[in-house]
């Protein structure tokens, strides 16, 4: 049998989409089939797939809102499961603390908006990041010098190797700087995530939300098909700060400055173009493939390497 009768019979209740286009799901526009896709409503649904996953011995891969990510061109083995969880429950609303819950199927924009309508504050710079909850966890996202992990108390998980449902606090997730413990443990996927806010003024709230989103819209191709910024941010040196002294007190030095400074705005590998607003980020001009991002990716990264010895590292994750 192929996989599209092994999944129809053991699970015959289940709406599963076969050789479904995943350039529909991405940011980016780019990435080939699904052999098989599902979006899981429920835990159960998904615990049930992921356990016979394993057990069967078939290939899954968890996509979330696609927004930082690129999906290769030849498509995805086996299952791809998306994790539609979207409950948003307010734990507790004081006149110093609102505590959340929010599932990783949850916009983070929608998430911003809702929470600061309560007062919840820590999140305003996030109302622009794309995608869903889970991958802002999954990267431990940042804007300017906030990580989204600095407002998580803890992160509901289940963990595929025991077949359970954990809960991990902040400091056992890992998190640092675009890093956690889900991204070497593919055991270990996320459910959902207490948030812990600092109550502030609304008018405050929305004002920092206002100007974030400004922000963007003012620096950023939001109107052009992308996965965001490419690169993380690497750590600042030395040599660095003789070379650009404005930088001196920070601790990373943007990526899309040394990529300007190289001067690779507007550099290309066939449909793939270093955006000419904001260098970090990659556009996808129409027809772009997967493998055109992975040629330009090296390109930047050879080029920045020779200039300013510095070896940049990509912030986006490569689903194959």
């Amino acid at each position: 049998m192929n996989l599209e009768q092994i999944f129809s019979q053991q699970f015959p209740a289940f709406d599963f989409l076969f050789n479904y286009p995943l350039s529909s799901k991405s940011y980016f526009k780019i990435g080939g089939q699904a052999e098989v896709f599902y979006s899981a409503k429920t835990r159960q649904e998904a615990i049930d797939l992921l356990v016979f996953c394993k057990k069967q011995k078939i290939k899954f891969s968890i996509l979330g809102g696609g927004s930082n990510v690129v999906i290769a061109d030849e498509g995805l083995k086996g299952l791809t499961l998306h994790l539609d969880f979207k409950e948003l429950e307010f734990i507790s609303d004081t006149t110093t603390e609102l505590v959340i819950r929010a599932g990783v199927g949850l916009k983070t924009s929608h998430l911003v908006a809702q929470v600061a309508m309560k007062g919840g504050a820590g999140l305003e710079g996030f109302i622009g990041v794309p995608g869903t909850l889970g991958g802002a966890i999954y990267n431990n996202a940042h804007y300017l010098k906030d990580l989204i992990a600095d407002n998580i108390r803890e992160v509901e998980v289940f963990d595929l190797e025991k077949e359970a449902i954990i809960t991990f606090s902040r400091e056992k997730c890992e998190f640092a700087y675009e890093k956690s413990i889900f991204q070497t443990n593919k055991n270990l996927l996320i459910f959902s995530a207490v948030f812990a806010l600092k109550k502030d003024s609304t008018d405050v709230i929305k004002e920092r939300i206002r100007a974030s989103i400004e922000k963007r819209e003012l620096t950023q191709p939001l109107h052009m098909p992308s996965c965001g910024c490419v690169f993380q941010n690497p750590a600042n040196t030395d040599e660095l700060k003789k070379l650009f002294p404005q930088f001196n007190d920070a601790e990373f030095i943007p990526a899309g400055f040394l990529i300007d400074q190289a001067g690779l705005k507007g550099a290309r590998e066939g449909e793939i173009q270093v955006s000419d607003q904001h260098a970090a980020f990659f556009v996808n001009l129409g027809e772009g493939k997967a493998e055109d991002v992975k040629k330009l990716i090296e390109k930047v990264k050879k080029v920045v390497l020779e200039k300013f010895n510095v070896i940049l590292k990509e912030e986006v994750f490569y689903l194959t």
